[in-house]
């Protein structure tokens, strides 16, 4: 009778061990389909375009904010995807550019946003309370808070006739501009921008041009005149040297480029 009871025993700690085993081994097998399975559906599923616009529902959802599930957001009969790769909102019908708009109202346009890595949706994106278009245009990093400076460089390339602007390495804008006549050169070298002048006249009575209300001119150095960076309403010929010394850029990407430069940024004239 002892043994049948030590033997029911043995047997009972074996069943009891085997479930044991069974348990572990499911705990294993949904463990590691959790950590498998899943990450990899997870993959997949960031690369989905469901409307088949050519933005994946991720980047619709938490970049550009536009429909997932419509293939033409701001109904103006473009593709979300073919506005964003030609510089188009594809949130504001009338073909708006990125640079035109400002979807958060911190004084940053989209473009620049979707460059610097900052929010379109979020105007503060580092979250101390500072627009990020206010950080940006003082010279700070709209991503960290504190005091995080980004340095502004103005590069101008005379055999390209273009000017190139970055802030902390991330390029925001280039376009062709004229640059000074074999007869009257722009100089060139290192420079910073001296001071900011909003309108300005350039010749005159003593001159056989006259150029009145010029806008948004940075002075960059002094020889016997001054010489500036600034807008040209008077020709549409960039890409070739034009001007008396000056580097001529045309109004549309001038009055960016005066908003975003500040007195000490460094220019290259080259």
């Amino acid at each position: 009778m002892a043994k049948d009871v030590t033997r029911k025993q043995r047997l009972e700690k074996r069943r009891i061990f085997f479930f044991v085993q069974v348990f572990l081994c499911d705990i294993f097998f949904v463990g590691a389909l959790f950590f498998f399975v899943i990450p990899v559906k997870a993959g997949i599923s960031s690369e989905v375009d469901t409307d088949g616009d050519g933005l994946t529902n991720v980047q619709e959802q938490t970049l550009y904010f536009t429909n997932p599930y419509n293939v033409d957001t701001d109904g103006d009969g473009f593709d979300d995807g073919l506005e964003i790769a030609h510089g188009y909102s594809p949130r504001y019908a009338g073909g708006k550019r990125l640079v035109d708009v400002d979807s958060d109202k911190d004084y940053l346009n989209d473009d620049w946003e979707l460059k610097l890595g900052t929010g379109i949706m979020n105007p503060d994106t580092d979250g101390d309370l500072y627009l990020d278009g206010t950080e940006v245009a003082a010279g700070y990093s709209p991503l960290a808070k504190g005091e995080v400076k980004m340095e502004k460089f103005i590069q101008v390339n005379l055999a390209k006739q273009e000017l190139v602007y970055t802030m902390g390495g991330v390029t925001l804008d280039h376009f062709p501009i004229s640059s000074g006549v074999a007869s009257m050169p722009t100089p060139t070298g290192t420079f910073t921008v001296l001071d900011k002048v909003p309108s300005k006249t350039y010749g005159g009575d003593d001159f056989n041009f006259y150029y009145p209300n010029t806008k948004w001119n940075l002075h960059f150095t002094t020889k016997y005149w001054r010489y500036y960076i600034h807008g040209a309403y008077w020709h549409h010929n960039f890409g070739h040297p034009m001007s008396h010394g000056c580097v001529n850029v045309d109004y549309d990407h001038m009055e960016r480029l005066y908003w975003w430069a500040q007195q000490g940024t460094k220019i290259v004239i080259q």
